[in-house]
């Protein structure tokens, strides 16, 4: 036996097989020749049958399961956010923010504020928004990287205890910031309620332990944030806590009535004491005599006359004689009431006639 004849004929094997296996690799095959929007797995029709739809971009191959759908979230869940449970950066952060003012008193009085330098802080101010206490950073002494966008400047303002602590060391306290927020898109956290009312470093206790909520903070020399010269300007202890009442209002003018007369009143004028040249005149003046009141004296019971003597009587009486007898009496009478009258009106002559002199 030829000992060359199997080697002819594995020889004459390949040349047969080579011409097909290269129409495989060139696509000269049934399958899809890998165009835009096929697939691999689809197979040409062959003539006389319909043509299939073809699959659109982005829709399962046929043949193959179709995928579960994934579930959805609002976009305002999402905060800024494109999926649910993303870190959100801050910069495209949109949900609610919030901002806490922390006072401490520094570990060291002599070095700048910091983190590092802070002792116990306490919470003195919580605003829903995130805010600065100054604008520019000249006056931090420890800041975050990021710095927010917009962010409102909002003073610092302190109680009486802590202005009071202040003014008895003036640059012995630090003044942290943190902006805080839900940096995780759907997570739906208060976010005020994530501001601590308690820090106490090095270890952040009572800070911020949920993540991604602290967006940014700063911290500032108190000195550099207040007037301290205000702040710590003595009280005066003479000056009343209360302002004193007005004064009284005046009295309304009297309103005149019809019975009051317009006319002036006229005082009376004195009158002037008597002289002792007067008084004398006047003493020397007979005194008025009151006219006594005469007193009926009961005449003596005489018997009537008879007729007898009646009549002797008056034949014999003179007739003027008897008219005499009750006239002279009446006549002395009143001799003596003029004579008084008239001394009196003379000294009351004079007494005029010295007053209008």
């Amino acid at each position: 036996m030829n000992r060359r004849l199997p080697l002819v004929i594995l020889s004459v094997a390949a040349l047969v097989a080579l011409p097909s296996t290269a129409a495989s690799a060139t696509g000269g095959g049934h399958h899809g020749s890998g165009k835009p929007g096929y697939s691999t797995g689809y197979d040409k029709p062959k003539p006389g049958q319909p043509t299939p739809d073809k699959p659109k971009p982005g829709q399962p191959t046929p043949g193959q399961p179709t995928p579960a759908p994934q579930p959805t979230t609002a976009p305002g869940d999402l905060c800024g956010g494109k999926r649910a449970k993303q870190v959100i950066p801050w910069d495209a952060y949109t949900c609610d923010q919030a901002t806490g003012y922390f006072l401490y008193k520094k570990l060291d009085a002599s070095k700048p504020a910091g983190y590092w330098n802070s002792g116990r802080q306490h919470r003195v101010r919580l605003y829903d928004v995130w805010a600065w206490p100054t604008e520019g950073a000249s006056a931090r002494t420890e800041v975050s990287t990021g710095q927010p966008r917009n962010p409102q400047i909002i003073p610092l303002q302190l109680e009486a205890a802590d202005a009071a602590a202040v003014c008895a060391e003036k640059n012995a306290y630090g003044l942290q910031v943190d902006l805080v927020g839900d940096g995780e898109a759907g997570r739906g956290l208060d976010v005020a309620s994530l501001v601590p009312t308690v820090i106490t470093p090095p270890h952040n206790q009572g800070g911020f332990p949920v993540p991604n909520t602290l967006a940014f903070y700063a911290h500032y020399e108190v000195e550099h944030l207040v007037d301290l010269d205000v702040l710590c300007a003595p009280v005066d202890d003479d000056t009343p806590s209360t302002p004193p009442p007005p004064p009284p209002a005046p009295a309304p003018n009297p309103t005149p009535t019809a019975d009051v007369d317009d006319e002036p009143t006229v005082a009376p004028t004195p009158t002037p004491e008597p002289s002792p040249s007067e008084t004398s005149e006047v003493l020397a003046a007979p005194a008025e005599t009151p006219e006594p009141t005469p007193t009926a004296t009961p005449a003596p019971t005489k018997p009537a006359p008879t007729p007898t003597e009646r009549a002797e009587v008056l034949s014999a009486g003179d007739d003027d004689t008897l008219a005499a007898t009750g006239t002279q009496a009446a006549v002395g009478l009143l001799a003596a009431i003029a004579a008084i009258a008239g001394g009196a009106a003379l000294v009351l002559a004079r007494r005029r006639h010295r007053l209008n002199g």
